[in-house]
């Protein structure tokens, strides 16, 4: 207890300049200390403890790599932590959609051939449709993209995102509503574009 409290009690950037030197236990300490809000960072975005501790395990492999980069006068070391850990959960989570996408897409072609019910046609309009939203998320500005994945695609409240992200309540309405915004005018588009020509 007495090694952990003295450990515990070293800053941020004393340990940070001791892991750039190469010393492991301050590697070590940085992990034990970090690794409980990494992973529950990274399983609000997964939602699979599983998926979450191997998000972990390569969040820890990316800051070991890249603990040099972190500059105390932008941010603290658990705000760079953090933004580092939901990055990747949500890379992860969009590598896993695209799987995901392309099973379906194969299991929607196998039903296509054999449902007397449901038409090729009206199979490909509902692909069309998932893999135009996708696409416009894609194009919006990275915050916008980042509380739009988070609100609508993790089911997080506008509320527990902006205490994820460190922003005031106003800041990520403010971007949600324009991710939105922008995202539902261009399905719109879309789809006048689709009447027009007769689709």
């Amino acid at each position: 207890m007495g090694a952990y409290s003295i450990a515990s009690a070293i800053p941020d950037e004393d340990l940070v300049r001791r892991c750039c030197r190469g010393e492991e236990e301050a590697f070590s300490q940085l992990y034990h200390r970090y690794r409980p809000r990494v992973m529950s960072t990274t399983y609000r975005i997964l939602r699979n403890r599983q998926e979450a501790q191997d998000a972990t395990q390569e969040v820890f492999l990316k800051i070991h790599l890249s603990l040099s980069d972190w500059n105390s006068d932008k941010s603290a070391l658990s705000t760079w932590l953090y933004r580092l850990a939901a990055n990747h959960a949500i890379d992860c989570w969009r590598a896993q959609r695209r799987r995901r996408s392309e099973i379906d897409e194969k299991s929607d072609a196998a039903q296509c051939a054999t449902a007397e019910n449901r038409t090729p046609y009206f199979a490909l309009e509902i692909k069309e449709c998932a893999g135009e939203l996708q696409r416009h998320v894609d194009r919006l500005p990275r915050l916008q993209r980042r509380f739009f994945i988070l609100h609508y695609f993790q089911g997080l409240k506008l509320e527990e995102i902006a205490r994820l992200e460190s922003r005031s309540i106003g800041t990520v309405k403010g971007l949600l509503y324009r991710a939105t915004h922008s995202v539902r005018r261009r399905l719109l588009r879309l789809s006048a574009q689709k009447r027009q020509n007769g689709i």
